[in-house]
Formats: structure tokens, C-alpha cells, sequence
């Protein structure tokens, strides 16, 4: 069945919802908070999102423990993911640079 915005927001459906006049500028406000996030990251959540969709839980988890994703394999040995680590060990923020 169909839901109003407010419902779906209910249902967690959708994490937020906003009045058409404030929609572009809270796009832009989330558009440049994840432009400043890891994008090794991001690559490696949307393949293994999409590759995995046909393999159970078990075998997904599998390959992604052995580097069995190709962006899982480029991301564990990045110096983002080195850069990550430090970050987190120093508490600071890190600074990406995408390899």
C-alpha cells in the first residue's frame, strides 16, 4: 500500500523528511558530508550490496573476510585504510585520499 512521507518516517522507512522549500538545501547539506567520507568505503558498501544480493549471509561474510570483493582487496590494502586506523587511534578525523 501507499504511505505519506510522515508514515514512512514512522516506519523508519526513511530517516528524515523536510518541506519542499528546505528538500535541495538538506540534499546539498548530506551530498557534502558524504563527498568528505572514505571513498574506498563507499566503493567497497555498494559492490558488495549488489554482489552479494544472490549469495547467503554465510558466503557473503566469507568473502569479504578474504578479500574475496575486489574493493574489499583494494580497501584493506590502502593507505586509507591505514589512515582510518591512525585517525581513530589519535582521535582526530582522517584525511582521505581514495587509494
Amino acid at each position: 500500500r501507499w504511505m505519506d512521507a510522515a508514515e514512512a518516517h514512522r516506519w523508519g522507512l526513511v530517516n528524515e523528511v523536510h518541506p519542499p522549500e528546505r528538500l535541495a538545501e538538506r540534499a546539498l547539506e548530506v551530498a557534502a558530508r558524504l563527498a568528505e567520507g572514505p571513498p574506498l568505503v563507499f566503493a567497497a558498501i555498494k559492490e558488495v550490496q549488489r554482489d552479494s544480493q544472490l549469495l547467503t549471509f554465510a558466503e557473503a561474510m566469507r568473502r569479504i573476510a578474504t578479500r574475496g570483493f575486489p574493493t574489499i582487496a583494494t580497501l584493506y590494502a590502502s593507505a586509507d585504510q591505514r589512515e582510518g586506523a591512525q585517525a581513530f587511534a589519535e582521535k582526530r578525523r582522517p584525511v582521505w585520499k581514495g587509494y
